[in-house]
């Protein structure tokens, strides 16, 4: 199980012991649909649970998560809905979002408020999020318990279906033929499923940059533009404000060549050390020990995705999940299993 799973599943567990101290009796858990059904003061609620690595909230994946929930609330004919976030939700905007969509949203800070009923859940809670939760956490001025969320929301609104955009891509990709044949349309479709799975986290998406001897190219290169904590890690750790991406469209895995191309475009000066490769089928041994080459010797980071890896970030995204949080669970795994 990838890391991020793995915390998601601590989270949640902290977060339903969390709740039962506070006056939630929990009914049924780890449902297909949404994590949790809880009753409190003869209230059923359906309940979503988010684990994001990044402790600022990302709008749009609350959002996506929010609409989600609310679709297959009345599934379990649930009073209210609520959707519980590990990151930080800004008070304007986590009212804007109750009000838009019937529902009550509870981030880190309500959390915290919350754990104090059993100081022993707020060690556990620091430990799954990573971190000590600021004072800046716990002082959004709601009150310290859950009576608010039984007594001020109506029902849920009637919602759009949740969002499957992620899962066609995911088709079109799986029905994509590989070969020369078809580079054109893998490039299109590469393209739209990164803009898919990070809108708001990269800028430029300038196509195919031409080297300076005129004949290599690569087929995008972005300025990263998020705090995410895989994207800050590119920064403050790699050095790297730019982003290329190549897209390889082989019917085979890629071979040590490939990677020595794609080693050439990443260069310090430049801010540019991490290149990501999406392949339809992964890569061979001689190139992953290339891969573990660039990063040993030269602080080049190169990641390769193929088609599974692509499609399990579509599905996050599809479920207001961080599509960024696998990549650096990649990443975490590559320099931890990284040989002398």
């Amino acid at each position: 199980m990838a890391d991020i799973a793995r915390l998601a599943l601590r989270f949640e567990y902290v977060v339903a012991r969390i709740l039962a101290e506070n006056g939630f009796e929990i009914i049924t858990s780890n449902m297909e649909r949404f994590d949790l059904v809880a009753r409190r003061d003869g209230v059923v609620w359906a309940i979503e649970i988010k684990y994001y690595r990044t402790a600022r909230a990302q709008i749009s994946l609350v959002e996506t998560a929010a609409l989600r929930l609310l679709a297959f609330a009345n599934d379990r004919d649930a009073h209210k809905a609520m959707l519980i976030v590990s990151s930080v939700v800004p008070p304007a905007i986590r009212d804007k979002l109750g009000d838009n969509y019937g529902l009550f949203l509870v981030d880190r800070s309500d959390l915290v408020r919350w754990a104090q009923q059993a100081p022993t859940l707020i060690d556990e809670l620091r430990t799954v999020l990573e971190g000590d939760p600021s004072p800046e956490d716990a002082s959004s001025g709601r009150p310290p318990d859950a009576a608010r969320a039984t007594e001020m929301l109506p029902t849920p609104r009637t919602v759009a279906p949740a969002p499957t955009i992620g899962a066609h891509l995911c088709a079109e990709l799986h029905a994509l033929s590989c070969g020369k044949k078809t580079w054109r349309s893998y490039e299109q479709l590469c393209e739209r499923i990164l803009q898919y799975l990070f809108p708001s986290d990269l800028h430029g998406w300038h196509r195919q940059a031409r080297t300076d001897d005129g004949f290599n190219r690569f087929d995008f290169v972005c300025r990263i533009k998020s705090d995410k904590a895989f994207w800050r890690f590119l920064i403050e750790h790699l050095n790297s404000r730019y982003v290329v991406f190549e897209f390889k469209n082989y019917r085979a895995r890629i071979k040590q060549g490939q990677v020595l191309t794609t080693e050439k475009y990443l260069f310090e000066r430049g801010l540019r050390r991490a290149a990501i490769v999406l392949t339809r089928m992964g890569l061979d041994k001689g190139a992953s020990a290339m891969i573990q080459g660039a990063m040993r010797e030269h602080g080049k980071l190169i990641l390769v995705l193929d088609d599974t890896q692509i499609c399990a970030m579509l599905r996050m995204r599809d479920r207001g999940d961080d599509p960024a949080d696998l990549l650096f669970d990649v990443v975490d795994y590559f320099l931890l299993s990284l040989p002398r």
